[in-house]
C-alpha cells in the first residue's frame, strides 16, 4: 500500500487545490492512506476526513520557533509559536505522531539537521521526512536517513502537495494493513519503502468556488 505523509488543500492559504479537487485526485492516484497537513488548521483534514474517511489522517503543519513540526493523529488544531518541545508534548497530548517535514532545507523554513538530532536524543521525534517533492533533484532530503537511522526514529515520506497534480508524487510503500491509529502507521513504516520524485509544479491561478468557513466542507 502507498501512504504520502504531506499535502495541503486550499485551506493552507498557499495551495490551490480545493477539497473537490483534492478528492477527485486522491481518487485517481493510487494511494491507501494519506494525511492532510494544512498550515495553522485541520479544518481541511476534518472535511476530507469526512468525505473520504479513515483513508485520511488528520494532521497540521504548524510553525515553532526552531522551525516547522507537523501533527499527525490530532484532534484540535493546535497554535502557532510554540517551541517544538512544547508543541511535541502538545501533539502527543492528542495521541498523535510528531513529524518533522524537509528538515536542513534552506529554501524553506525548517528544522535545522543539528537542532534535529537534539530533539531526537530527547526523544521528541516520531517520525523524520527523509524525502518530499519539492527537494531536488529526486526528492531525498540529504542527513536525513542518517538521523533516523542513528536514533531509531521512523522514516515518512510525503509530496508536500500544494496543487493536486503532485499528490502521491512521493510515499511510503508499505505492507497491506489497516491504519487506524498512530501505533499501526508506526509498524507500516517500520516495513516500509520510500519512494521519492520531485514534483513543485507551478500553483496556476484558475477560477473557482471556494467554500466560506461556514460551508459544512469549510
Amino acid at each position: 500500500m502507498r501512504i504520502d505523509l504531506h499535502t495541503h488543500t486550499h485551506r493552507s492559504g498557499d495551495s490551490t487545490t480545493t477539497f473537490d479537487d483534492y478528492v477527485e485526485a486522491f481518487l485517481k492516484s493510487e494511494l491507501d492512506y494519506v494525511a492532510v497537513t494544512d498550515h495553522l488548521t485541520i479544518d481541511g483534514a476534518l472535511a476530507l476526513h469526512a468525505m473520504l474517511g479513515d483513508a485520511v489522517i488528520v494532521g497540521q503543519e504548524m510553525r515553532v520557533a526552531e522551525g516547522e513540526l507537523i501533527g499527525l493523529f490530532l484532534a484540535e488544531r493546535i497554535p502557532p509559536g510554540l517551541t517544538a518541545e512544547k508543541a511535541a508534548g502538545v501533539i502527543r497530548a492528542q495521541g498523535g505522531l510528531v513529524y518533522v517535514p524537509h528538515p536542513g532545507d534552506a529554501v524553506r523554513v525548517s528544522i535545522s539537521l543539528a537542532c534535529l538530532k537534539e530533539l531526537c536524543s530527547r526523544e521528541l521525534v516520531d517520525i523524520i521526512e527523509v524525502a518530499n517533492s519539492k527537494v531536488a533533484p529526486d526528492g531525498a532530503i540529504p542527513g536525513a536517513r542518517a538521523i533516523t537511522a542513528a536514533h531509531g526514529v521512523a522514516e515518512g515520506a510525503g509530496s508536500d502537495a500544494h496543487v493536486e497534480s503532485a499528490i502521491g508524487s512521493t510515499y511510503v510503500a508499505a505492507p497491506e494493513m489497516k491504519i487506524d491509529g498512530p501505533g499501526a502507521l508506526l509498524r507500516a513504516l517500520a516495513s516500509g519503502e520510500v519512494r521519492s520524485t520531485h514534483s513543485d509544479p507551478p500553483r496556476r491561478w484558475r477560477p473557482r468556488i471556494v467554500p466560506p468557513a461556514s460551508h459544512p466542507w469549510g
